[in-house]
C-alpha cells in the first residue's frame, strides 16, 4: 500500500496570506480545490468530494504521525459518496463532524525527490502548510531499517523545506488537541 509521509505546520492568518503569494512565486502550482471531507471512526475512513474528486480514503495510522499508510479508492460522482456515507453508518461507523478544506498544491524538487506543498484553509480549524511525499508500493520495501532510514529521510527533507519557508512543524500534542477542539465544538 502506499505510504504517506507527511509534517504539517500551524500557521497564523498572516503567515497563511503571506504564502498564497510566495508559493506561486517559487513553486509550480498543481492543483486548487475546496474539498469537503467526512471522517469516520474508529478507523480512519474518510470520504471526501469536490468537483474535482469523489473518493474513500483509508488512513492507518495517528493524523499526528509523520508516515502512515493511505489507500485511496476513487468513487464515480457526489451521489456514490453520499451512497458510502450512508453505508458506513450503517455498518456503525461514527462520524466526525465534517469539515471544508481549501487547499492550493504545489512541487517542488528537494535532495534529488519529488515533494508536495498543500497550503491550507480548514474553514473554523485552522490554516495549515503540509509537505509530503507519497511513496508508492515498492519504494519502501527491504528490510525494515531500510524503511525507516529511507523515511527519517524524508521526514528531515520536509521539516528542512518547511523551516526554509519559515515555518515550524507543529507538535503533535497541540496538534491533537486542537483536533479535540474541532470536534467537540462542532458535534451535534
Amino acid at each position: 500500500m502506499p505510504k504517506e509521509i507527511e509534517i504539517k505546520s500551524l500557521l497564523t492568518k498572516e503567515k497563511y496570506q503571506e504564502l498564497k503569494t510566495v508559493l506561486p512565486q517559487k513553486f509550480q502550482k498543481i492543483n486548487r480545490d475546496s474539498i469537503t471531507t467526512i471522517r469516520f471512526k474508529p478507523k480512519d475512513i474518510r470520504v471526501r468530494y469536490s468537483d474535482k474528486l469523489n473518493e474513500l480514503v483509508f488512513k492507518d495510522g495517528d493524523p499526528t504521525h509523520f508516515s502512515r499508510t493511505e489507500l485511496t479508492i476513487n468513487l464515480k460522482d457526489k451521489e456514490d459518496c453520499q451512497q458510502m456515507i450512508y453505508l458506513l453508518k450503517e455498518l456503525g461507523f461514527k462520524d466526525d463532524p465534517s469539515w471544508i478544506k481549501h487547499k492550493e498544491e504545489f512541487v517542488l524538487d528537494y535532495a534529488g525527490n519529488e515533494y508536495t506543498l498543500s497550503l491550507q484553509h480548514i474553514e473554523n480549524f485552522a490554516y495549515l502548510l503540509e509537505a509530503e511525499i507519497m511513496l508508492k508500493d515498492g519504494q519502501t520495501e527491504g528490510q525494515l531499517d531500510s524503511q525507516t532510514e529511507k523515511e527519517l529521510v524524508h521526514i528531515e527533507n520536509l521539516k528542512k523545506i518547511l523551516t526554509s519557508l519559515g515555518c515550524t512543524p507543529i507538535e503533535t500534542r497541540e496538534f491533537n488537541e486542537k483536533i479535540s477542539q474541532y470536534i467537540q465544538k462542532n458535534s451535534s
